[in-house]
């Protein structure tokens, strides 16, 4: 019975979705743009919904919603979390990363550099 709620909650936030996209093409280029990241945003909440990590109650309290999709967006919008964070870290990391990998590199040539040959 769960998988079946599971799935009425995904239909109705695919719908939502769908909607709130066709709102947006009625919309002047520069308020498509402004509300860019919102419809980023409702994206991964939609895929969010799509994982199995919602407990039953939690499903059926989405589903009591008139717009899931919008009251998660509205409350990760008033979250101090910040995705800017995240996008920092990976970087951050990502160029730690390549700093290590050019060192290592640089060593090889320098120490090929100096060896005699043979």
């Amino acid at each position: 019975m769960i998988e079946n709620l599971k799935s009425l909650l995904l239909e109705k936030a695919i719908k939502e979705q769908s909607d709130f996209i066709e709102q947006l093409k009625t919309l002047p280029p520069e308020q498509i743009i402004d509300r860019s990241y919102e419809k980023v945003m409702r994206d991964d909440i939609l895929m969010s919904f799509e994982d199995d990590y919602l407990s039953d109650e939690q499903v059926m309290e989405l589903l009591k919603l008139d717009y899931p999709l919008s009251a998660c967006y509205n409350e990760w919008m008033d979250t101090d979390y910040s995705h800017m964070e995240m996008l920092r870290d990976t970087i951050d990391d990502y160029t730690k990363r390549l700093v290590d990998e050019n060192k290592q590199e640089s060593e090889k040539t320098q120490k090929k550099k100096y060896e005699p040959e043979r």
